[in-house]
């Protein structure tokens, strides 16, 4: 039986308005908005969401160096846009655009302070941007909602096992943040941190440990870190149910349908996977009824495509409460199907639904002869295979791949190489494919795990 968290309520009710009212953030009115916002039809949540846009894009317009150059250059003015349709007339913003400029998206009439952020730097060179109070708060309300989909209240117990102990910060400033900041926060957060870099047999006895000890209501990390802490269950004959957890929240990947199996066997409880970003804050968020919902009253999101007829297209963001660090139709270099809003929730929510999320654009693979492969056809060929615990395919040349296996040594067959070449030969044009079974697969710098890795 879990123990009862008297402390919960006190962090819910108290310390945790009372903290943000600290930094400038009116919790309490913000949360409530929230929760009735997302009870609104599509359609009035649509009308709510495009108000907010043009009123961004109106004050960075008149206030923002970037915008007001920019727009100018393309002939766009606020008052051209009187559609969604219209928006598509705002240039993208790229990475690039945002890191050579960084400087001229400061607002001259900011309605909040701002804090500076830094993005994890997986796909590249980190990139430091600046966070308004606004925005900040707008993002935590759209997680604590999301969670509470899921029966899980602010306060409540966690257990994250993500990127802890990295940080772009040095010398003192780098034992500020991990030895002293860091465990107030999780403390006051009635949490308790592991490093998802370090998965050595001993670590992950005490992630047990904790979770029996703490006794957390739910997990939150990496989909991959999770996936390898149940197989470390299973192999030592660990039943996970005995954490009687509610929830396994995922982040930072793209979680596939075998991982969410094997945790939500491993657990007993369901898995939640939620889509975010330093720049852009909580943008989706799984949801009992089977879909990712987006934040539609705090961000626009797009899947612009180049070619209408292609499956996939590139995520395009735009958070509607920066308004002091405006970032307006930004490329995250992700890509998914589709938006749509014809979805009809069985709990009555009106949010819009991002449908195939399928990772990094860098993620993307180009074979000799021009043809475009996403990472779910990986694991569409990988999930027919017997006793893969993990694996990563690394494109090396246009017709040389490199497979990196973790197998499950009591049923993973060494005679299958030989068919797993054949497969991959036959599906990738030809291409030569180098088998190595290994015991670990590297993590990028900022702990997150890649699946398909283009070196091209």
């Amino acid at each position: 039986m879990p123990r009862k968290d008297h402390y919960a309520p006190i962090l819910r009710n108290w310390i945790y308005p009372l903290a943000q009212r600290l930094q400038g953030r009116d919790y309490s009115p913000a949360m409530k908005a929230a929760k009735k916002n997302q009870f609104l039809s599509f359609m009035d949540l649509g009308e709510v969401q495009f108000n907010k846009l043009r009123a961004l894009l109106q004050h960075a317009y008149n206030t923002v160096p970037y915008y007001q150059k920019t727009l100018r250059e393309f002939g766009v003015q606020p008052g051209d846009i009187k559609t969604p349709e219209d928006f598509k007339l705002i240039p993208i913003l790229t990475k690039e655009l945002l890191r050579q400029n960084n400087e001229s998206f400061y607002s001259t009439s900011p309605d909040s302070s701002v804090y500076p952020a830094t993005t994890s730097g997986s796909t590249g060179t980190p990139l430091k941007i600046m966070v308004s109070q606004r925005a900040a708060l707008r993002a935590n309300v759209s997680r604590i909602r999301s969670l509470s989909w899921w029966g899980i209240q602010l306060g409540d117990r966690e257990i994250r096992l993500s990127n802890t102990g990295y940080t772009f910060e040095r010398d003192w400033r780098k034992f500020y943040h991990e030895k002293i900041f860091d465990p107030i926060r999780n403390l006051l957060m009635n949490r308790k941190q592991f490093s998802a870099f370090t998965t050595t047999m001993e670590l992950m006895h005490e992630q047990w440990s904790a979770l029996l000890n703490f006794s957390p209501k739910y997990l939150f990390g990496f989909p991959s870190a999770y996936t390898h802490f149940a197989y470390y269950l299973q192999d030592n004959g660990i039943d996970g149910k005995e954490a009687n957890l509610k929830l396994v929240l995922t982040s930072g990947e793209v979680l596939e349908k075998k991982q969410e199996k094997i945790i939500s066997e491993a657990f007993g409880c369901p898995v939640a996977d939620e889509y975010g970003s330093i720049e852009m804050g909580a943008i989706a968020h799984s949801h009992p009824c089977g879909v990712m919902h987006t934040m539609d009253d705090a961000v626009y999101v797009e899947v612009v495509k180049t070619d209408p007829n292609e499956e996939y297209g590139e995520v395009v963001v735009t958070n509607l409460d920066n308004w002091s660090y405006p970032i307006i139709r930004y490329n995250l270099n992700d890509i998914a199907k589709c938006v749509h809003h014809d979805h009809d929730c069985p709990l009555g929510l009106g949010f819009g639904v991002l449908e195939g999320l399928a990772g990094r654009k860098l993620d993307v693979i180009k074979l000799a002869s021009g043809r475009i492969i996403y990472n779910h056809y990986f694991q569409n060929l990988i999930k027919h295979i017997k006793g893969i615990r993990q694996y990563q395919v690394i494109q090396k040349q246009p017709d040389l791949f490199e497979l990196n296996i973790i197998p499950d040594y009591e049923i993973y067959d060494m005679e299958q190489n030989s068919t797993i070449q054949g497969v991959f030969k036959e599906h990738l044009e030809g291409s030569t494919i180098e088998i190595n079974i290994v015991d670990q697969i590297n993590r990028d710098p900022s702990g997150k795990f890649r699946f398909v890795i283009s070196e091209l």
